[in-house]
């Protein structure tokens, strides 16, 4: 299959980003002809690795380009341009994220093609239309509400949108029309495994043998609720159980939010036991989660969560809430200790059970990498193969009923 690709922005190490380059390399190790679009794309920051293999064009942005807010003004002329400038059709356009199922669906009516959209994240319009709680706010709703109707219009031109939870699939249903299919996302199994720098990275953050880390590894951003885990690390220190929180991610895109992070652990007076590290380098990420004792993952309203698969992966047992989609595919107590999102009081308990329970750590970590290796990248392509071609041969029986 001729399969192209639409990804607003290749700035950043972004979990979305990564969706994005790691299944075009999956396809076109299965055979298919891949090309990725977009508006811009920093060659330096955005995973080099993957990327030096991969077509990549960058079509540049829409005309008033010093326009950065709001996003979805600028993602509009973004993708008018795109629609314009691209002139090879593909078999499928396969956009990711919003706003890039414009810029597919424009292309599909010029061009052809079929679209399987992936809604990484389910846009939020609606939930930005009722937020009145400032001027700004206020003034800007009708706005939305206008953005919204117009994204559903656009979205009639979608064949197919595929999300990587049913949570998501919920959100998306309340909101749209159109078929949908849950796809499970993957990761590199050949590349997390166990083992690793552990104590190089320990040392880096005087981290003792005896001390119990864990660890939360991503972007900054307020839905992954770190405030929970230094919550429940406080609760934890009350009753004289030492816990050390390492997060580690880039705070380029919310940087207040970190400041309100380091000031609650001021607050709470757990400033000693809570670091925070920068950006984590590619080839140290593998480091990182060998050097926790355990990875938390407290996000609230998460499509899913790469980065849990990727610590099993490397025999990393995992606590990860209910508000994060990955947790459909884990058992609580077998692959994972799962918790209510927002509830930092049964987050302690669980790391305490952890700290506790030595042989259950053991096991979780034993039976949570056996899971993950099931989620390759390949995993995820296969999915996203079988839909496209499914898209196809509908387009073919239509055609044969036809005549």
């Amino acid at each position: 299959m001729d399969i192209g690709l639409i990804i607003h922005e290749l700035r950043v190490e972004g979990g979305g980003e990564r969706l994005c380059v790691c299944l075009a390399e999956a396809l076109l190790q299965r055979g298919h002809d891949v090309v990725i679009y977009t508006s811009a794309y920093d060659r330096s920051a955005c995973f080099p690795e993957v990327c030096k293999t991969l077509r990549i064009k960058e079509i540049g942005r829409g005309v008033f380009p010093w326009i950065r807010r709001p996003l979805f003004i600028r993602g509009y002329l973004d993708m008018l341009r795109m629609a314009k400038r691209v002139d090879k059709g593909h078999d499928i356009w396969n956009p990711h994220h919003w706003p890039a199922q414009w810029g597919a669906a424009w292309l599909k009516r010029r061009l052809g093609g079929h679209v399987a959209w992936n809604c990484n994240d389910v846009p939020d319009f609606i939930q930005k239309a009722r937020d009145r709680q400032s001027l700004k706010e206020l003034f800007l709703a009708p706005l939305y509400w206008l953005y919204y109707l117009y994204d559903r219009r656009q979205n009639c031109a979608i064949d197919r949108t595929l999300l990587l939870s049913y949570w998501a699939e919920s959100e998306y249903r309340a909101l749209y029309a159109g078929e949908t299919t849950v796809v499970r996302c993957g990761m590199d199994p050949a590349l997390f495994t166990p083992g690793g720098q552990r104590t190089h990275i320990r040392s880096r953050f005087h981290y003792s043998d005896e001390d119990f880390v864990l660890l939360w590894l991503g972007i900054f951003m307020p839905h992954r609720r770190l405030e929970d885990a230094i919550e429940a690390l406080s609760r934890l220190s009350a009753r004289n159980i030492k816990v050390q929180l390492l997060l580690a991610g880039s705070n380029r895109k919310y940087p207040e939010y970190v400041k309100s992070l380091i000031k609650l652990t001021h607050t709470l007076g757990v400033q000693d036991q809570v670091i925070f590290a920068d950006k984590v380098a590619d080839e140290e990420i593998r480091d990182f989660y060998c050097a926790c004792d355990a990875f938390i993952f407290p996000n609230d309203r998460q499509t899913w969560g790469l980065t849990v698969l990727e610590a099993m992966s490397c025999g990393r047992p995992v606590l990860v809430s209910r508000g994060a989609g990955v947790h459909e595919v884990l058992r609580d107590g077998e692959t994972a200790l799962i918790f209510s999102p927002r509830a930092p009081a049964e987050l302690a308990e669980k790391v305490e059970t952890l700290i506790d329970n030595p042989r259950l750590r053991e096991e979780i970590a034993q039976n949570g990498m056996n899971c993950a290796h099931k989620y390759s990248w390949d995993f995820f392509a296969a999915q996203v193969d079988d839909i496209c071609r499914e898209l196809i041969d509908q387009d073919k029986s239509s055609f044969l009923c036809a005549v």
